[in-house]
């Protein structure tokens, strides 16, 4: 077995732990936010963290007379002026595999330097680079991916920022939600996978990955992983914004996997007719049990009340359609060309 695959079904066991550690650290959080109440934040990442905190930021930014930014890390560090405003006065959440990427480190430490931010490092290395500027460290190595493509440590890190900010909003409803996904990831995985195996088989070339509102982020991920792990391009649009121009590009080689967000028929079913026009394999995710567009494939979520939750168990859908691509390709998904676990500029 690969190590990203053995990462991608382990996941269901990381989760249950993350979720168990934000328990017992929930006192911890809210002390926190006791000590620094201002309603700012800028949440930074790289390459994979840095599409986490986009849903980040879109999540966070939508609770009342709450702002959030998510910036790249290397973007902060190459003009720190010209950011300065943005960060100034935010609670910077830092999201990080490694703790180590030169990036981050450098970010965290000039943002001390210049704004004197609280800042929160979520990661999945204890004592690392980021751990001496934290003001409140939430450390889950269990989640640490062992192959160079992040698997698990990114599912985690996701729900661990839901559940960051689930303890911000004191909102419930995503704190349930999340624990649903995690309670019932290994049934979903054991359920899907033959579906995921049929459509891998299949002679799509290039992927895209649509998706709307909080799960941006841990979406454009996905599109990620079919770009690292089946070295294949893989893009991620907003959903209804496919339709203005980037929808030229499907064709008879495009797989695309699109996330219907409960509560809105008219115009998503549009999309979905217009995508499925354009031939290719269309995979339909949604909260219905029926595949009421004629998709090639379709995955129903349920039981997850908050739709952010619904990116927990999308991201599987994604990294394992990859895998299973890559190794039928031929593919190692452990070893993919010019890429290592954490970047050091030196």
């Amino acid at each position: 077995m690969f190590l990203t695959e053995k990462a991608i079904m382990d996941t269901p066991v990381a989760l249950a732990l993350t979720c168990k550690y934000f328990e017992e650290s929930a006192e911890k959080i809210a002390a926190f936010f006791a000590a620094n109440p201002q309603r700012k934040f800028t949440i930074m990442g790289c390459g994979s963290s840095y599409m986490l905190s986009k849903s980040a930021a879109a999540l966070l930014g939508a609770y009342p007379e709450t702002t959030a930014n998510a910036i790249p890390a290397g973007d902060y560090i190459a003009d720190p002026v010209f950011w300065q405003e943005t960060v100034r006065g935010s609670i910077v959440l830092m999201l990080s595999r490694s703790g180590r990427t030169s990036e981050m480190v450098w970010a965290a430490q000039k943002i001390k330097d210049l704004l004197n931010c609280p800042i929160i490092s979520i990661n999945a290395e204890n004592d690392n680079d980021i751990t001496p500027m934290s003001d409140l460290e939430l450390s889950m190595p269990w989640c640490h991916d062992n192959s160079v493509c992040q698997t698990r440590t990114v599912t985690n890190l996701y729900a661990a920022s839901l559940l960051l900010a689930a303890k911000y909003a004191k909102d419930e409803t995503l704190w349930k939600s999340v624990f649903a996904a995690a309670a019932n990831n290994e049934a979903f995985q054991k359920k899907y996978r033959p579906v995921l195996e049929e459509i891998a088989v299949r002679g799509w070339e290039n992927a895209v990955v649509l998706a709307d509102g909080p799960v941006c982020g841990i979406a454009e991920e996905g599109a990620l992983a079919f770009t690292e792990i089946a070295m294949l391009t893989g893009r991620y649009f907003h959903l209804l914004d496919y339709r203005h121009g980037p929808i030229v590009i499907s064709g008879e080689k495009t797989i695309t996997v699109m996330l219907l967000r409960p509560g809105e028929e008219k115009l998503q079913g549009a999309m979905v007719r217009d995508v499925i026009g354009h031939g290719g394999t269309v995979v339909t995710v949604s909260e219905h049990e029926e595949n009421v567009y004629g998709a090639a494939a379709h995955i129903q979520i349920s039981g997850i009340e908050s739709f952010a939750a619904w990116g927990i168990p999308f991201i599987y859908l994604a990294q394992m359609t990859a895998l299973l691509k890559s190794i039928s390709l031929g593919g190692n998904p452990d070893q993919p060309k010019g890429l290592d676990a954490y970047i050091s500029l030196g």
